[in-house]
């Protein structure tokens, strides 16, 4: 059944294949890039956008029409305000939203600068690892989530006539690429060189870990605003080794397992049909080894398999 997916961090890499896969199984999808958003709808020169170029060549695909791209830098406060405001539009009379759902959104955006010795590493690049790859995410999902209350009654951007308010917009699945690399239960010493960057997502897992419970908490007592039917399914996910330009760096000892992208994204379609909002295994609450709270955050691997924090 078509659905409507949000992909953060969709210009290279598995944010790029996940827009490609999404778009191919007849889902209309919101993509962002950090670049300017075009004042047309055709797509932009190459040598204007840099590396969103590939996405938007995805408009001109057999369901390219299905596909909106929107600007979002994940490490820039007021970028996420803005894109959030253009996903609250979309919310208005005629825009994709209009139903009030999106049904999967994946905040893929990540940053992998090596070497990242914490004993070497700069003041300024370990804090470009934690604001792009676990500050931003969870900003950004903390204000895509606000879209499901009204809108404050006083806004600085007028509202026009012909599209009306917008519709309060909620959330069924809530998906964050996480790494192995960020498990502390599963420490990685060999890995020399990844210190900032298994930090910021150790960082990043334990945090989205707190929001899935503020969710679960606030939806009991009400407090979403949606009702308690009305629940976030919140997932980390490990992709895998994964060949990407990021990973395209000269390691000290051999990666066993790389996998394509489209491999990755294939098998993690699968693992937020599985474990997303209505899957028959929703949170892991089937296959779940041990008890958890409800609404509790689970991690996978790209093959549907439970990952240690």
């Amino acid at each position: 059944m078509p659905q409507i997916w949000l992909i953060v961090g969709a210009s290279r890499g598995i944010g790029l294949e996940f827009v490609s896969q999404a778009l191919t199984l007849g889902h209309t999808v919101i993509a962002t890039a950090r670049g300017p958003s075009p004042a047309s709808t055709l797509p932009p020169p190459p040598s204007q956008y840099g590396n969103a170029s590939q996405l938007w060549s995805l408009t001109g695909t057999p369901n390219g029409h299905n596909l909106k791209i929107l600007e979002c830098d994940v490490s820039s406060e007021a970028s996420i305000t803005s894109f959030t405001e253009q996903v609250r539009k979309l919310g208005r009379k005629g825009g994709v939203l209009e139903k009030g759902v999106i049904d999967v959104v994946v905040l893929n955006a990540g940053v992998l600068v090596y070497p990242n010795r914490i004993s070497e590493i700069t003041f300024q690049t370990f804090a470009h690892h934690l604001h792009t790859n676990t500050i931003g995410p969870l900003l950004t999902a903390q204000h895509l989530l606000s879209l499901s209350s009204p809108p404050p009654a006083v806004s600085k951007t007028p509202i026009s006539p012909t599209w009306g308010p917008s519709t309060p917009i909620s959330i069924r699945t809530l998906v964050f690429i996480s790494s192995d690399s960020g498990s502390t239960t599963n420490f990685r010493a060999f890995e020399d060189g990844f210190g900032a960057y298994a930090a910021s997502k150790a960082a990043l897992n334990q945090g989205l870990r707190h929001l899935a419970a503020e969710l679960e908490r606030k939806r009991k007592n009400g407090e979403n605003g949606r009702g308690e039917q009305e629940r976030t399914v919140v997932l980390a996910l490990h992709p895998g080794e994964v060949s990407t330009d990021m990973a395209n760096v000269s390691l000290d000892w051999e990666v066993e397992g790389i996998i394509s992208p489209q491999e990755s994204i294939g098998c993690m379609l699968k693992v937020i049909g599985e474990k997303g909002w209505g899957g028959i295994d929703e949170g892991g609450r089937v296959s779940a080894e041990r008890k958890e709270e409800d609404g509790a955050a689970t991690f996978w691997t790209w093959e549907g398999k439970r990952y240690p924090w």
